[in-house]
């Protein structure tokens, strides 16, 4: 038996139940470009809140969970051609966008908010706090990184593996460590001023 057939009989199945899984999205009301491959994913609430635009790939295990009451236009917008890696959560409660051929590592975090916390409060009981993230365009962010509420991470990027981004990361530049900050222009960048704090 050839490789190619043993292939094809092994991916089958999942072919069929990648079909089948996006039919069942796109029926809530998840919008779902042409040639999306989804694997194993939770949306666990408000699909109709989610695009993806055409060829989005989201590995399995990833997590896309919008809040909130219905709004106009969706709260997570995913641009054509970006790959989500195996087990990443992208949590929206405001506005959340991913531009096109970005590529996203395993077990990274992705918000738009978090909690306020006063003194003699339980955190739970306290309202969420949201910005809108844009991540730009053909942007790598490797594996583990933490993107946080209220930042925008210009074209051509780079996020560290294990970095938090809790501020703006200019186009063309390369983020690391904790939290996040300046470590080189990518070759051909233009230097200029930049968001991210510096040593």
């Amino acid at each position: 038996m050839s490789d190619r057939l043993i292939n094809f009989v092994i991916r089958a199945p999942s072919a069929i139940a990648m079909r089948t899984r996006i039919a069942r999205l796109r029926m809530f009301g998840m919008q779902i470009g042409q040639n999306c491959w989804i694997r194993r994913i939770s949306v666990p609430r408000n699909p109709w809140d989610i695009l993806l635009s055409e060829r989005v790939a989201l590995d399995d295990g990833v997590v896309l969970l919008t809040s909130g009451k219905r709004v106009a236009r969706p709260r997570l917008r995913i641009g054509p051609r970006v790959y989500v890696n195996r087990n990443v959560m992208i949590d929206v409660s405001d506005e959340l966008t991913i531009g096109a051929d970005t590529m996203i590592g395993p077990f990274v975090y992705l918000t738009d908010h978090d909690h306020e916390a006063k003194l003699g409060q339980r955190v739970g009981d306290q309202p969420l706090k949201a910005a809108p993230t844009h991540v730009g365009r053909n942007v790598w962010i490797g594996a583990n990184a933490i993107v946080l509420k209220g930042v925008t991470i210009g074209d051509n990027a780079i996020v560290g593996a294990g970095a938090v981004v809790t501020k703006d990361i200019p186009a063309g530049a390369v983020a690391t460590g904790v939290p996040a900050r300046f470590s080189e222009w990518l070759h051909g960048s233009r230097r200029g001023e930049f968001a991210v704090e510096t040593d």
